[in-house]
């Protein structure tokens, strides 16, 4: 029998923080920006930030659009660190307000993707609240977009 690997919890950037280390994550937002020299991503969601460790999804030579888009929205899946030192943060685009990040606290990415252009955030977050407090969301209860149902 195939081995399962562990799930990631669907989480949102505004309830990460230190009790989270070690714990495999599904997290969602907009990349602000990429820093090629350390392959760190800043992904922001409202006012809160999370540094994005892609150097394994990452290939110079054949890595997706999303790597060259900024403000795309994208879902990353791995565990979260909490780095001994503070990294350095990717600079910010000159149109973007300085987010709340923990410069210590990375996500080391085994899996980042775009999302389909249409997503709900709003929708994403509440999902993720729900899993958050009762351990699963109710899908049903939820006002899906039609693209999606």
């Amino acid at each position: 029998m195939p081995q399962q690997t562990e799930p990631a919890t669907p989480t949102r950037l505004s309830a990460i923080g230190k009790d989270h280390t070690g714990c495999k994550l599904r997290v969602t937002g907009r990349m602000l920006s990429y820093d090629s020299m350390t392959a760190l991503v800043l992904l922001q969601d409202e006012d809160t930030a999370l540094l994005i460790d892609v150097s394994l999804c990452v290939d110079p030579k054949s890595s997706g659009r999303w790597i060259r888009e900024r403000k795309d929205i994208v879902t990353a899946i791995g565990y979260l660190e909490r780095s001994p030192t503070q990294l350095t943060i990717p600079d910010l685009p000159p149109y973007s307000a300085a987010p709340d990040i923990d410069p210590a606290l990375v996500l080391r990415a085994l899996l980042v993707q775009p999302v389909f252009p249409d997503v709900d955030m709003k929708l994403w977050n509440d999902v993720a609240q729900e899993h958050e407090d009762t351990g699963e969301p109710n899908y049903e209860s939820y006002d899906w977009p039609a693209s999606i149902v």
